[in-house]
């Protein structure tokens, strides 16, 4: 659209002309001005807005060929570049030799290995079976050794405190108060040990039996019992040791005999939890030692190894795995493959695709599986194409955002890979509504569009008020104001040699 523009005349040639010219002005500017005037129809159009973008062809499927592994020996190249091959076409051979030694000696080795480790498994699974089903029979020599001297403590305590109270009995007259006590006291804190003993006993055979976090922290308190026990118990002895000095000496040596047999008990039982302890540790030994021999027999690793490398030897023989044209083969019959450079490349160039950038703006519009107009600049071609990638996050160049996306379009011989292209994205496509000229539009300062049209006599002009819609730069939408059909007015823009009229 354009702005009115105010008329004005350009004073350029010789005076006479400028006389003339004034003259004829003056006298006849009505009609002159009339006379100098052009028309514009309202027509109907289609107006087409488009988003366009650039880019480079590039095919969609590409593959390049890799080696199985690297100083191969190439041993022939069945195709040469510009040859069109199918999936599965055999594009060279290498040499086998290499990887059929690896497997004879894999295969040798896991041999020999079979043997002895089923010898080892047969020995460990032995000693822990053997060893468990003593342990859940009860025939572990340790334990009964331990639990014997346990029940002969246990017989010497009791014979022991039963002289001893004999003895109390007898010679009740001669003991005080005082002791009395004490040996309460050192009864009490040895029932105490006792209580903790068992507790401690019962808790080691819950771990045993269902090792969890509750029955760890049950056992650690029973030891923990069993400490404080024994102090109190060692606390009461002293005690009582102290109270017995003044009585008889006969009293005072059988109280020392009960003590004596009430911790060599104790220390019994001491020996006989930590034998259980022991023999338990050497079951999980034999146990784990049963699992190690296991894992040592087992061939998986060697297994996927072999496997693997049988999958090397077929790729000895490599192949197209897509149908496209061989579009490079940079090695030579003869020489070695080396890792991680490709042996050939094939392209398929019946399906391309474009990389293009649609920027934050445009991104409203645009959407996966989108229709697109791709246009070879190179020879004048269109084609049909689809949006098949948006990326989700944007990236900014010159602080605008864009977002990567690519198009999709079938080629054709014309099409060749490195082409720069045109890609049109349509926004808005209107269908057989009323138009005109942008150019004719005209601007207030307001911003408010006008156009000029005759009054109803046809000899004057008046300004007529319109509004716009859509437009493709060329042509603009009329909404309201007028109708298909109507004329406008304008002055066309005239030059010459001496003046120059335009709005």
């Amino acid at each position: 659209m354009k702005k009115k523009k105010k008329f004005k005349i350009r004073w350029i040639v010789i005076p006479v002309i400028l006389i003339v010219i004034i003259v004829l002005v003056v006298a006849g500017l009505a009609g002159a001005s009339q006379g100098m005037m052009a028309t514009e129809t309202v027509t109907n159009r289609d107006i087409v807005t488009y988003h366009s973008f650039t880019g480079v062809v590039k095919p969609v499927d590409e593959e390049e060929l890799m080696p199985a592994a690297a100083d191969m020996k190439i041993l022939s190249i069945e195709v040469e570049e510009g040859d069109m091959v199918k999936a599965g076409d055999v594009i060279m051979y290498l040499d086998r030799k290499s990887i059929e030694d690896q497997i004879a000696e894999l295969e040798t080795s896991m041999s020999v290995n079979a043997a002895n480790s089923a010898l080892t498994v047969q020995q460990a699974r032995t000693n822990y079976t053997n060893y468990k089903k003593d342990l859940e029979e009860g025939l572990n020599s340790q334990i009964i050794a331990a639990e014997q001297t346990m029940k002969s403590a246990e017989t010497a305590m009791n014979s022991a405190v039963r002289k001893y109270e004999d003895t109390v009995s007898m010679n009740s007259a001669g003991i005080n108060q005082a002791l009395l006590s004490a040996k309460s006291n050192v009864d009490s804190a040895y029932i105490n040990v006792r209580n903790a003993q068992e507790a401690l006993y019962l808790a080691d055979y819950n771990k045993r039996h269902s090792n969890t976090k509750l029955t760890q922290t049950e056992y650690e308190n029973a030891e923990r019992s069993l400490e404080k026990a024994w102090i109190n118990y060692n606390d009461a002895v002293a005690a009582s040791k102290a109270a017995s000095i003044t009585e008889e000496t006969n009293l005072e040596n059988l109280y020392d005999q009960m003590v004596s047999a009430q911790s060599s008990y104790l220390s019994a039982v001491d020996s006989y939890n930590a034998t259980v302890r022991a023999t338990e540790e050497q079951l999980e030994n034999y146990r784990l030692q049963y699992q190690v021999a296991l894992a040592g027999s087992d061939t998986s690793v060697n297994d996927l190894k072999l496997a693997k490398l049988y999958e090397k030897l077929d790729d000895c023989t490599i192949r197209a795995s897509i149908d496209g044209e061989v579009t490079s083969i940079p090695v030579e019959e003869g020489s070695l493959t080396v890792a991680s450079k490709s042996v050939a490349t094939v392209t398929n160039f019946s399906k391309l695709k474009i990389d293009i950038k649609i920027n934050e703006y445009d991104i409203k519009g645009a959407s996966v599986g989108e229709d697109v107009t791709v246009i070879l600049n190179a020879v004048g071609t269109e084609y049909d194409g689809k949006i098949t990638k948006i990326s989700r996050n944007a990236k900014s160049e010159n602080g605008v955002s864009y977002f990567e996306s690519e198009v999709e379009f079938a080629g054709d011989e014309d099409v060749r890979s490195g082409m720069s292209v045109e890609v049109h994205l349509i926004t808005n496509e209107l269908h057989d509504v009323p138009t005109l000229p942008t150019d004719l539009i005209q601007l207030r300062d307001d911003g408010t569009a006008y156009v000029t049209v005759y009054t109803e006599d046809h000899k004057t002009t008046e300004e007529r008020d319109i509004e716009c819609g859509a437009t493709d730069g060329t042509y603009t939408e009329i909404t309201s104001g007028l109708k298909t059909g109507d004329e406008i007015v304008y002055m066309p823009i005239l030059t010459g040699g001496d003046m120059e009229v335009m709005y």
